[in-house]
């Protein structure tokens, strides 16, 4: 009797743990593309058929990290003060990835 019980908890943390784990993730950095130095405290927002998602601010390294994110499309927008708003769409997350994007990516501004 106690071996099907713990086989059920057992079962049902695999389960459980599955089920939490189907978003995903962006992360990158913001530099400006003229001298290459970071953006600290910029905004970065998640928008989804037009609906902002989530959004945060870069640190002061001009790093960001937005979670959890459903799967799907987003666009990312890019704004700070005496730069403008940047725009990129159709950027595709997965679940359980982390999208690195910005470090490896052209300049955002």
């Amino acid at each position: 009797m106690f071996n099907k019980l713990y086989l059920l908890i057992v079962g049902l943390i695999f389960t459980s743990s599955s089920i939490f784990a189907q978003s995903g993730s962006l992360e990158g950095k913001i530099t400006d593309k003229n001298t290459g130095e970071t953006v600290p405290f910029a905004n970065v927002v998640a928008e989804r058929n037009g609906n902002q998602i989530a959004g945060v601010t870069t640190d002061f390294d001009g790093n960001y990290t937005i979670k959890p994110l459903d799967p799907g499309t987003y666009d990312l927008i890019v704004s700070f003060v005496g730069y403008g708003q940047v725009t990129l769409e159709g950027i595709v997350v997965s679940s359980n990835k982390i999208i690195e994007f910005g470090r490896k990516s052209p300049d955002l501004f």
